[in-house]
């Protein structure tokens, strides 16, 4: 018997020495990482742009940890401006001289005093009221932290890196983004992180680095990954990039057993299971056809019954069997139509 295919990493370029590895083999892997490198070098703001799930925390963390020479630590804190109010945003900035009645934190100082000397990643600034962006755009130009209700301002040393997930001139457009703070973001480093789907050459090697993390977690065995379910993740479109990558993977180890990596229910279809019995054919590897047979019936009749509206006269009538027919196979395939839900 052949051995099964495996996801091969001969060619991966992979930032081991930094905090969060970029795994991948892509050019613009390749670029990420050396502008990691390069921005390490300096202190300059750096201004991250990438869809959701791209990574683009990680990516501000390596560019700071990979900055940290001689045992030192400097301070790196960050901020998610989507889970703020106003009141609640511009205290935690900025601090407060009183406490005021319904913020809750204990500390008077604010993010920008206590990361003084290192680094602040704000995530998600257009997230922000305009009110908020103006104050936040203030303490760009000046490098001044002063509390809320007191007079003393502080001069602190920090370096900023902000995210967005469009690109800028796209949030200024929707009017999610001030004009001043978008001139602002010229004078910054611009590191954009394209989406998953624009990169499909790197997915199999992430799909290994996450399936052998979460094994190593366990305490269980490297898995054997299929060709056939790597094929069918590439072809996924994923709107939620590496973040919904690893949760898929994640849910596909849990779903495994023998030492092979099983893809959950949801991925797999009538075409995937007609490719894999084919190659597992050719290969001389071993199936269970009953089990093969029954997950192309399945895909082929949910298909038919989304075609016709879970009619499912018609769809009996298109794959060419008697209703009585089709509803037994629904039984005995556990297909949920919609006249089985009333």
């Amino acid at each position: 018997m052949e051995k099964e295919k495996k996801v091969k990493s001969t060619e991966e370029k992979k930032s081991g020495s930094m905090e969060y590895p970029i795994i991948g083999k892509s050019r613009s892997v390749d670029q990420l990482i050396k502008q990691i490198n390069a921005l390490s070098k300096n202190r300059r703001d750096v201004l991250i742009v990438g869809e959701t799930g791209v990574g683009k925390g990680a990516i501000a963390k390596n560019i700071y940890s990979a900055g940290q020479t001689g045992g030192e630590h400097k301070p790196f804190m960050s901020i998610n401006l989507s889970v703020l109010d106003d009141r609640e945003l511009e205290a935690v900035l900025f601090g407060y001289e009183k406490p005021n009645e319904g913020l809750p934190y204990a500390s008077k100082r604010g993010l920008f005093e206590l990361a003084n000397g290192g680094t602040v990643l704000i995530e998600e600034i257009e997230e922000a009221s305009f009110r908020n962006q103006m104050k936040i755009l203030s303490f760009m130009n000046e490098r001044v932290a002063k509390r809320l209700g007191g007079g003393k301002s502080e001069p602190v040393d920090i370096r900023l890196m902000v995210t967005v997930k469009e690109d800028p001139k796209e949030l200024l457009e929707k009017r999610k983004l001030m004009d001043e703070l978008y001139n602002k973001f010229s004078e910054f480093e611009r590191v954009v992180v394209p989406p998953l789907r624009e990169r499909p050459e790197d997915i199999p090697l992430l799909v290994k680095h996450f399936s052998g993390e979460l094994c190593h977690e366990l305490g269980i065995g490297e898995l054997i990954i299929d060709i056939n379910a790597i094929d069918v993740l590439v072809r996924q479109t994923w709107r939620e990039n590496i973040r919904e990558l690893k949760a898929v993977v994640d849910k596909s180890v849990l779903f495994s057993n023998s030492g092979r990596f099983m893809l959950p229910p949801e991925l797999v279809d009538e075409k995937t299971e007609v490719v894999k019995m084919i190659n597992n054919i050719v290969t001389g590897q071993d199936f269970i056809l009953d089990k093969s047979l029954d997950a192309i019936e399945k895909g082929i009749i949910e298909r038919a019954l989304q075609k016709f509206g879970h009619n499912q006269s018609r769809a009996a009538t298109f794959l060419g069997m008697s209703e009585q027919t089709l509803r037994y196979k629904l039984k005995r395939l556990n297909i949920v139509s919609s006249r089985s839900r009333v």
